[in-house]
């Protein structure tokens, strides 16, 4: 028998069409009515503190202040329930409008409709009445409410944007969109077009993880936009329109609690955490939730104090745009962030295929991907206008220990190439000195000099021990006291063959140290680049050719060797050289150093095709080895692994730092190594400088 309407249905309906518009925010009237079904067919009321960072956007979404959202996110925030659900809950039952809701394919959008609206719709009793009791009325692609409104769930094409006006429309992963919708625009001006008629109640939402590259690779953050995105299309072209609002926790240390954002920046690889830029303390993952509903969204042009007040003055826009990354991400973990990214890093030194490098940027991430591409080329001037002001050979504020790394050159450019890197909590490094030694001139610097060569002279070696290893640097402090190197990197590949060659000499020099007795050997790690395909950063061996007629490098299985997977380390250096913000990571350059070390530096390339780091053409890239080189010493010490709040007495503060020397004259490479000085600060120096590996 056909439905027929009755007295009270009418007087119910009529009612429901004259009713106001329920003045309520949009977190709280979702709270309140929507339930969300899980994969295990079980549902539960959508709870606001599983997801704090959702209640802002969701309130700009029912104010009239903004005329659109814009949301940029990873995967696994919640921004789909939140923003789309939620927001269409919320006009469902609070004010009654047309609605359009976008996904990127027709088959995404019927898998939308079936999965989540109607499983919802049914699961909620205040939405389930307010269905059209017409059956006709209803369908995959189009709802209609007893109200008379009705909600469309459509994929991008020119026909769904045309004519039809909406009080609301809402654009789902929005960079896999077509940008060009029928040859009409992107979806973002289709969009905002439908909801002009509205006024002000109208609104228009985009939500999206990046998946735009970057335009500029070259791009840096403007000082006075620390918000702004890098320069792309799609939606973080969206975000930068508006207010840019980026997320903020506040440090849980009690002698910080200053505010940070949970970006990649401020992420340990190493570790596994977030860590606060400010004071270098880790953040414990249990407590990310609880750091989420503190969390503050702040637009640009404001900051927090210590007591959470914003203040400053926001861009003047009618667009509120929100981007946070995946480290805040509800339902992600930090171990899943590492371990995709390192996957990814992977198979791309493997294949040279950036795929999924990209996805697990922009999709887990959910930051932009920079294209690595061949010629690809890092700003050498850039690095150099932002040199620091301090002074040459002196060891700046920060600095815990030294490490000094050496290049050796057998050719016609007989030298010593030696790069000297101070270094921080969390591996922050400062270049602290970069000299060549070509010649011999004696202990004092009053002798003829001799040129020196690596390859057949074993007494030019032992000038590493007089003129690097025991080397000291004064403190920037000027109290006149001294740091020693604390250890020192060879690179034992070179020219020549057999006995005369830069291996073969690399190794007598540590056994000569060795014999010595007084522990040199212990501070000195002898170097060689392994393979590209290598999945370890660094890797101790002991090579042994005394069986092998072929081979007379003068390896006799003796010599520790540390083979160094250059590729995985480069990377690294390419990321702390990369960083635009002093602190963790990030590579402090004094100004006094000329712009060929700057080019140096950035002269290596790497290419995606085959995974590689390797110089487009001849020039010398000594810098950016050197630096590896020290990168490795300070893994090989343990920097990774240090507790920076109870630091070993060798990275300890200057005051509690046992390795330093009381003021005294002379020059620096003369300067009395560590074991030499008076007992009985000596033998306990002697002690820990030997890193256990």
């Amino acid at each position: 028998m056909a439905n027929t309407a009755n007295a009270a249905a009418i007087r119910h309906d009529i009612a429901t069409l004259l009713r106001p518009p329920r003045r309520v925010r949009v977190s709280e009237a979702v709270a309140e009515s929507m339930y969300v079904v899980h994969g295990n067919g079980t549902k539960t009321l959508w709870k606001p503190d599983k997801t704090p960072y959702m209640i802002e956007p969701m309130d700009c979404m029912g104010s009239r202040k903004y005329d659109a959202v814009i949301f940029v996110g990873p995967a696994r925030t919640g921004k789909t329930i939140g923003l789309v659900d939620g927001f269409i809950c919320y006009k469902i039952i609070n004010d009654p409008g047309d609605g359009l809701v976008v996904q990127i394919t027709e088959a995404k959008a019927a898998e939308y409709s079936k999965k989540r609206l109607r499983r919802s719709f049914n699961a909620s009793p205040e939405i389930t009445k307010r269905l059209s009791p017409r059956g006709h009325d209803n369908n995959v692609h189009d709802i209609i409410f007893r109200a008379g409104n009705m909600l469309a769930i459509k994929h991008p094409s020119k026909n769904v944007f045309a004519s039809s006006d909406y009080q609301f429309v809402l654009l789902t992963d929005y960079d896999r969109m077509t940008e060009n919708v029928g040859g009409e625009g992107s979806g973002w001006v289709l969009a905002s077009k439908r909801t002009q008629t509205f006024g002000s109640t109208g609104m228009t939402l985009v939500e999206s993880s990046p998946g735009r590259p970057v335009l500029d690779a070259d791009w840096q953050q403007p000082d006075d936009e620390p918000h702004r995105a890098p320069p792309t299309t799609g939606i973080l072209d969206l975000y930068n329109q508006g207010d840019r609002r980026r997320l903020y926790w506040q440090c849980p240390e009690s002698g910080c609690r200053r505010w940070f954002q949970p970006i990649q920046e401020n992420f340990s690889m190493t570790s596994g955490c977030v860590f606060c830029p400010h004071c270098a303390v880790e953040v414990d993952q249990r407590v990310k939730r609880e750091l989420n509903q503190r969390g503050r969204w702040v637009p640009e042009g404001c900051e927090l104090t210590l007591e959470g007040e914003l203040i400053g003055t926001p861009r003047e826009t009618r667009i509120a745009s929100f981007w946070m990354e995946g480290p805040a991400a509800s339902d992600q973990t930090w171990q899943s962030l590492v371990s995709k990214l390192r996957a990814a890093e992977e198979t791309f030194q493997a294949t040279g295929n950036q795929k999924d490098l990209q996805s697990v940027t922009n999709v887990d991430w959910g930051r932009p991907y920079v294209n690595r591409t061949p010629g690809e080329k890092r700003s050498g001037q850039r690095l150099k206008d932002r040199g620091e002001a301090y002074q040459h050979r002196t060891v700046p504020h920060g600095v815990r220990f030294l490490t000094a790394a050496v290049d050796v050159q057998g050719g016609k450019n007989r030298r010593f190439v030696v790069q000297v890197h101070g270094w921080g909590p969390n591996r922050e490094t400062w270049l602290v000195d970069r000299f060549n030694i070509k010649e011999d001139r004696g202990p004092d610097g009053d002798q003829p000099p001799r040129q020196i060569n690596p390859m057949t002279q074993p007494e030019d070696w032992d000038l590493l021990t007089r003129d690097v290893l025991k080397r000291t640097y004064k403190l920037g402090d000027g109290s006149g006291r001294r740091m020693p190197i604390l250890a020192m990197g060879v690179d034992t590949g070179g020219e020549g063959k057999g006995t005369e060659s830069v291996t073969s000499q690399a190794y007598e020099y540590h056994r000569r140290l060795r014999a010595g007795g007084d522990g040199l050997q212990g501070r000195v790690y002898l170097l060689k680049g392994g393979s590209s395909k290598t999945n370890s950063r660094i890797r101790k061996t002991e090579p042994d050719n005394t069986k092998r007629k072929s081979r007379s490098s003068g390896a006799r299985g003796d010599v520790p060797l540390y083979l160094l997977g250059t590729d995985l380390l480069k990377d690294t250096v390419a990321a702390m050289i990369d960083r635009e913000q002093p602190g963790a990571g990030y590579m402090h350059t004094p100004d006094w150093l000329g712009m060929w070390w700057f080019d140096e530096l950035t002269y290596e390339v790497r290419d995606p095709a085959t995974g590689k780091w390797a110089r487009p053409g001849s020039k010398p890239n000594e810098a950016f080895d050197l630096f590896v080189y020290n990168l490795a010493i300070f893994i090989l010490l343990g920097g990774e692994k240090i507790n920076w709040q109870a630091p070993p007495t060798w990275a300890d503060h200057w005051d509690a730092n046992l390795l330093l020397s009381a003021p005294t004259t002379g020059t620096e490479a003369s300067q009395p190594t560590p074991q030499a000085q008076p007992a009985p600060q000596a033998r306990r120096r002697r002690r820990v400088v030997k890193p256990r590996i």
